[in-house]
């Protein structure tokens, strides 16, 4: 038979044991309680933070349209600016060049009709006459190249001479004159 002893001992074993759930249970509900707290301020600035995010995103946003758009005015005004320069650039050239051209035209146009009047007295001389010739013949060329049959070229007192040669039969070629 059980002892009263041990019956009262068994028993505030019990009521111990009692006591530790109770106590255990209190804790469980006080660290699910904290937990729901701290996952609703957890939530809460969660979504402060996507709403910060968003605004900070929207606000760059706005920012970097305002820049590109600043830039491109920017961009077109220089542009103009520098067509404005090159057309006042040109225009200025032309117009001060035209005057210059018209000044020193008159003496280059002098001096034109002076040196064909000096080529034209001595086409008229039997040199030039003989130069009109071998020039139609093809020749003057070939004479001022020093390039035909049994000619050759050297070099001569700091210049070059042109002459005709013997080929090794003992002929000379040259041209025909007119």
């Amino acid at each position: 038979m059980i002892d009263e002893r041990e019956l009262d001992d068994g028993l505030a074993a019990f009521d111990q044991l009692g006591r530790e759930m109770a106590e255990t249970n209190r804790l469980l509900r006080a660290v699910r309680t904290d937990q729901a707290t701290r996952n609703q301020q957890e939530h809460t600035l969660s979504a402060e933070m996507r709403a910060a995010l968003k605004q900070a995103t929207g606000a760059s946003q706005e920012a970097l349209q305002a820049s590109q758009t600043e830039i491109r005015s920017s961009l077109l005004w220089t542009g103009l600016t520098a067509f404005l320069i090159v057309l006042v650039a040109f225009g200025g050239g032309y117009f001060f060049g035209q005057r210059s051209g018209w000044e020193t035209g008159h003496a280059e146009g002098y001096q034109k009709a002076r040196n064909q009047e000096t080529a034209a007295s001595w086409a008229n001389t039997p040199a030039g006459q003989r130069a009109y010739g071998l020039d139609r013949q093809g020749s003057l060329d070939l004479l001022t190249m020093c390039r035909g049959n049994g000619w050759t070229t050297e070099r001569q007192k700091g210049g070059t001479v042109c002459f005709p040669y013997a080929d090794p039969k003992g002929n000379v070629t040259g041209w025909d004159l007119p």
